[in-house]
């Protein structure tokens, strides 16, 4: 099966792979991972677990997105 892929900027691509990895995470997590710090804005609160976590789902989305993607160049 020939895929036509699209390039996308390196910028795009590595913002798309960390939003889908944020989000399989936080919806695959039992507790939050994220909290609401004294001036009221998100921050992550990643033990080095929850970032290993993050990498191995973030090295699977772009694989994925290989599948359908090329990363362009800058």
């Amino acid at each position: 099966m020939s895929v036509n892929k699209t390039t996308i900027p390196t910028e795009t691509w590595v913002g798309l792979y960390s939003e889908l990895a944020d989000y399989i995470l936080e919806y695959s997590s039992l507790d939050p991972i994220w909290e609401t710090d004294s001036e009221g804005n998100e921050v992550a609160v990643r033990t080095d677990e929850k970032q290993d976590e993050f990498m191995d789902i973030a090295d699977t989305v772009e694989t994925i997105m290989r599948t359908f993607l090329n990363k362009g160049e800058n």
